[in-house]
């Protein structure tokens, strides 16, 4: 079981439990915020456990965001005990959390929690965490092997002994020059302290949803479109999209180009979050019923189906580094280049190969 909102890191999963004959439930996000309703997770927890969808006496497994890596929403980290009272393990993805949030451990007590490195302090790339309860931990088993996975193994006699840690688990060599920084890394970001980060991150997200939202063209139409929390309650995260004076759409694409030329780094497109942004875009079950039969051979085809004006949303994210002339920079960009400017001509964007 899983919310619509989750990184397809996540989403994935139910690619194993679907070849092992385990049933996928999904629990859908409701209103222009974005979020999931305590009663509709009630409900599929509840139908998760009948008789009508379990097969095995074996737990479930419920994996969700404590933050959207699309819109900043944090989901309730209650919610790990109540999904725990019905009977499942939970995975936390703290991915997008950590950064800019204390996640006590002693107090949340899911089984499993995700996180990246590299999220956190920027460095090293390509170094997460799983964390797992040793329980849990106990009770995995790999439907392959690699090397440094097992104890022994043998060819002729066809058997193999895997190592009963968690090195069972991590395949080839490690990255054994990077992980080191990892401590330092958390070293560093202790001395600065998680809360101050949390509290500037804040802020900052506050304080520039404040001011976009309150730009309007001549025409009296906002000039932007916030999808997620219209506060600084985003943990950080600013998704949103653009408006022409008319009310239309400013492709997504045309941000991303103009913004890399004023010296921005911003993200563009789908975020790698379908379910959320499927909620943001109002694009319904029949919708993608009607799309899924016919021949789409790219993602333009596929965003013309769908009768959908862009590939996507503009993301603005805060972290440890960031200060309050980056937000008033950014302000001063969103100002000058769009409010009041027509549709151009002729863009010539490249066309959508993936998202």
């Amino acid at each position: 079981m899983l919310t619509w909102d989750n990184h397809n890191s996540v989403n994935g999963i139910r690619e194993y439990a679907r070849a092992a004959g385990a049933p996928v439930r999904y629990v859908p996000l409701t209103g222009p915020q974005l979020r999931v309703a305590e009663s509709d997770l009630l409900a599929t927890l509840a139908a998760g456990r009948s008789r009508r969808w379990r097969r095995s006496t074996g737990p479930g497994l419920f994996a969700y965001p404590a933050q959207s890596n699309f819109t900043g929403v944090q989901h309730p980290l209650g919610w790990v005990e109540l999904a725990q009272r019905y009977g499942y393990d939970v995975l936390l993805d703290a991915a997008a959390f950590a950064p800019t949030n204390r996640l006590d451990l002693s107090v949340v007590r899911p089984v499993f929690v995700c996180l990246s490195w590299y999220k956190l302090f920027g460095y090293p790339t390509g170094v997460g965490a799983l964390l797992a309860r040793r329980d849990a931990l106990a009770r995995l088993r790999r439907p392959w092997f690699a090397g440094g996975t097992i104890r022994a193994v043998s060819v002729q006699g066809d058997w193999h002994r895997p190592l009963d840690d968690e090195s069972g688990f991590e395949d080839g060599t490690l990255n054994f020059l990077s992980i080191p920084d990892v401590e330092f890394g958390v070293r560093w970001l202790d001395s600065i302290g998680v809360d101050l980060v949390h509290t500037r991150v804040g802020l900052l997200t506050g304080w520039l949803l404040e001011r976009l939202t309150a730009l309007r063209h001549r025409t009296g139409r906002p000039l932007v479109q916030v999808y997620g929390p219209p506060t600084g309650e985003g943990g950080g995260t600013v998704a949103f999209n653009l408006r022409h004076p008319d009310g239309a759409l400013v492709d997504e694409r045309l941000v991303a180009r103009e913004s890399s030329a004023a010296g921005f780094s911003l993200r563009t497109g789908c975020f790698c979050n379908p379910g959320a942004g499927e909620g943001a875009f109002g694009i319904t079950p029949e919708a993608l019923r009607r799309t899924l039969p016919r021949q789409v051979e790219s993602i333009d085809q596929y965003l013309d189906a769908l009768r959908l004006p862009t590939g996507g949303a503009v993301r603005v994210s805060f972290g440890l580094a960031s200060n309050a002339a980056d937000a008033q920079r950014f302000l001063d960009f969103a100002e000058s280049t769009y409010l009041d400017r027509a549709a151009p001509a002729d863009t010539r964007l490249a066309p959508r190969d993936r998202c």
